[in-house]
């Protein structure tokens, strides 16, 4: 520790400095100043630990260097030193916690005795400051060891048997009842139907554990909360002991759906357990994503465990085929689309709109859809192999909106190629387009054709019939008219000519090239 001595009378100044036993104290460094300023810029250097201070001196007292101190929230003790006693000395001293107070003359034993105090309090302030930091960094590091916890039980991370969960409890020093029954609320956000808040995951998981934590619960931590997100949705659960559960859990769910349709514009389904013991919860979190999961149709609303007849789940469900051929025959877009809501809406109605029907519908569209595009030799699966068509399609089966968004896209996007198609002109410019683009590569006719999205023999009949050649010697005579300007308009050798444009043999690329032009590669450079 440091310790410093102010006082305006050296002659007392280098008493104190030489009578007291500063080491055993515990005072390793002692500094001198004779006024208020001396004293500041011995502050300024590094703050001492105790200041033993005269209260009178003639540039400013010892009270306002207390109060200097006190305002610029360096914590030194004060030991005061004055001639005479009075009243507001003393008090003013207390006010801004000066730990002593001693008269002149000087006396050894009873400013020791101030020291060795301010130096217990010193010492105990450091311990407590430890300590409070020390706690603060268990406490957190004990709430995470609870949400690991909770997180490794529910999703099948520790075994589900009583003795492995007790001892879990033991290693981690949480303070859990394990014969207590506990309760679980599911919170699920449809991925897709958030309608406009753009933040980003870490800040959405936030928003939606601390609007949970306060609606539903009313509470500020989260400590018995998890987020985790799947292919469809993102999720809270909420881990409550049946000491915590009450009736009022419903209406805190209630409150949430609001709070986030309101804030996070998005809507949210909540899903309540009935009470098991701990080895069970893994088990009902299934059963509860489970209800979710046939949950198409009814969002903003809460749901209890073992309500049978909120969910239908027969999954019973076949598009009529014809009727939806008919209309992509007829290139009715729209109409396609009616259709398919009328039927969404009926199985609604009827409540039979569950995850198997949403699959069998996807799956009977998808096969009406590539039975009409391999009836006009198109390539569906280059056709949708861009990342939009993929993503719809992964979404498709989580809500009624996604469905219909799907359904619209992928109608739009096959009648309009195949209109396109019919045009021929533009769809042999574009396979045109693909071998200028890329002569210089190992291309094929099917290359080509995939290219437009159509069957290599498809295209190789269209390709003949619009342009008078066969896609391979298209291609050819491409290369060829790009290696006539190298041969006329660079100094590379033939070889690397003929590798340039594509050909990896030079004896075809002599023998095409004689073909085309009449002449061999070495006559042509020498004519040109």
């Amino acid at each position: 520790m440091k310790a410093i001595i102010v006082d305006d009378d050296l002659l007392t100044v280098e008493v104190i400095r030489d009578s007291i036993n500063w080491k055993v104290l515990g005072i390793d460094e002692v500094d001198t100043a004779y006024n208020i300023t001396g004293a500041k810029k011995l502050f300024e250097k590094n703050v001492p630990d105790i200041v033993v201070c005269d209260i009178e001196m003639p540039k400013g007292s010892g009270i306002d260097l207390l109060k200097w101190i006190r305002k610029n929230q360096y914590k030194s003790e004060f030991i005061f030193l004055t001639c005479h006693e009075s009243f507001e000395f003393a008090s003013t001293a207390l006010e801004y916690n000066a730990i002593g107070y001693i008269t002149k003359p000087f006396n050894i034993d009873k400013t020791e005795m101030a020291i060795d105090k301010a130096v217990e309090k010193i010492k105990k302030e450091r311990h407590l400051n430890e300590y409070s930091e020390y706690g603060e960094y268990w406490l957190n590091n004990k709430k995470i060891m609870l949400q690991n916890f909770w997180r490794e039980l529910l999703f099948f991370g520790i075994s589900n048997d009583f003795n492995s969960i007790k001892e879990e409890i033991e290693i981690r020093n949480l303070k859990l009842d394990i014969s207590e029954q506990y309760y679980l609320v599911l919170i699920s956000v449809i991925k897709s139907e958030n309608k406009g808040i753009l933040i980003n995951n870490q800040t959405f998981e936030y928003a939606l554990k601390k609007l949970s934590a306060e609606t539903i619960i009313c509470e500020l931590d989260f400590d018995n909360i998890i987020y985790y997100v799947n292919d469809r949705t993102h999720n809270v659960l909420i881990i409550l002991p049946s000491s915590k559960f009450n009736k009022e859990i419903k209406a805190g769910c209630l409150n949430f759906i609001d709070s986030c349709d309101m804030y996070l514009k998005c809507r949210a389904a909540c899903y309540i357990s009935d009470g098991v013991e701990m080895s069970s919860l893994a088990d009902r979190r299934v059963n509860l994503e489970e209800m979710d999961q046939n949950n198409i149709v009814f969002r903003n609303k809460v749901f209890l465990y073992g309500d049978k007849d909120v969910f239908n789940t027969k999954g019973q469900y076949s598009i009529d085929i014809s009727v939806v051929s008919e209309l992509l025959e007829n290139r009715e877009k729209i109409k396609i689309v009616n259709y398919m809501k009328e039927e969404l809406e009926l199985l609604r109605a009827r409540k039979n709109l569950d995850a198997s029907a949403m699959y069998s519908m996807h799956q009977d569209f998808m096969q009406v859809i590539y039975a009409f595009l391999y009836k006009n030799e198109i390539q569906a699966h280059n056709l949708f192999s861009d990342k939009v068509s993929q993503k719809l399609s992964i979404n498709a089966n989580n809500s009624i909106f996604d469905m219909l968004k799907w359904i619209h896209f992928i109608t739009t996007k096959t009648i309009d190629y195949l209109d396109e198609v019919k045009k021929s002109y533009t769809i042999i410019d574009k396979a045109k387009n693909y071998i200028h683009e890329n002569y210089r590569e190992d291309i094929t006719r099917k290359d080509v054709a995939a290219s437009v999205f159509l069957t290599p023999d498809y295209l190789a009949k269209m390709f003949k019939t619009k342009t008078g050649v066969a896609v391979k010697d298209y291609i050819n005579s491409y290369r060829i008219e790009k290696a006539k300007d190298l041969l006329r308009n660079s100094d590379i050798s033939i070889s690397m000519a003929a590798s340039e444009v594509g050909f990896d043999n030079f004896s075809y690329f002599s023998t095409v090239f004689k073909k085309i032009t009449g002449v061999s590669p070495v006559s042509f450079r020498k004519e040109n």
